[in-house]
C-alpha cells in the first residue's frame, strides 16, 4: 500500500461506519469526489473537486488504494443459485470493462463528471465513480459486500 497518494490514485477515508472514496490530483492537492454542494453532510451528492482537507472532514490518515493491472474474476461457486448466482454473474460480465487507466487519464475521466449528480447510495455511490474513473467499472466493494450478506441470508 502507498503511503502518498499519486495523481490519479483513488483514495478513502474511513469515516466510522463507510468509506469515502475519491481521486486524487497531485498539482493542486485536491480530491474530485461525490459530495454535497453544501460539505460532506449535505447528501444531495454532486461530483465537485474540493481541497484534500474537505475530502478528509477532519480526518488524519487516509488509504491509497490499488488496483491490479488485469480484472480479477470472482471465484465462481457451483452450488450458488439465486440471488448469489446473479450477483456472481454481473461481476463477471462487469470485469469485461476492466482497463487500468494512468494518472492523468483517471484525473482527465474524473473531471470529465464534474458538476453531474445522480448520486445514489446503491447504484451510483462515492466509490462506483473513483472506480469508474480508475477502471472503467462501476463497482463498489460496500455494496457488493452487504448484496453478499443478503445473499447468504436467503440462501
Amino acid at each position: 500500500m502507498k503511503a502518498q497518494p499519486e495523481n490519479g490514485d483513488v483514495i478513502r477515508v474511513n469515516r466510522g461506519l463507510y468509506s469515502h472514496y475519491g481521486v486524487y490530483v497531485a498539482d493542486s492537492n485536491h480530491v474530485i469526489h461525490y459530495t454535497g454542494a453544501n460539505g460532506p453532510d449535505d447528501f444531495n451528492g454532486i461530483v465537485r473537486e474540493t481541497t484534500l482537507a474537505e475530502f478528509l472532514n477532519g480526518a488524519e490518515k487516509f488509504t491509497v488504494c490499488n488496483f491490479p493491472e488485469h480484472p480479477q474474476y470472482f471465484p465462481v461457486t457451483r452450488n450458488a443459485r439465486g440471488l448469489a448466482k446473479i450477483l456472481q454473474l454481473i461481476r463477471i460480465i462487469k470485469m469485461t470493462d476492466y482497463h487500468l487507466y494512468s494518472g492523468e487519464e483517471t484525473v482527465k475521466r474524473a473531471r470529465s463528471k464534474l458538476g453531474e449528480g445522480g448520486y445514489n447510495l446503491a447504484l451510483n455511490n462515492c466509490e462506483h465513480f473513483a472506480v469508474w474513473c480508475k477502471t472503467g467499472v462501476k463497482d463498489s466493494s460496500q455494496v457488493n459486500n452487504i448484496l453478499d450478506v443478503i445473499a447468504q441470508f436467503l440462501g
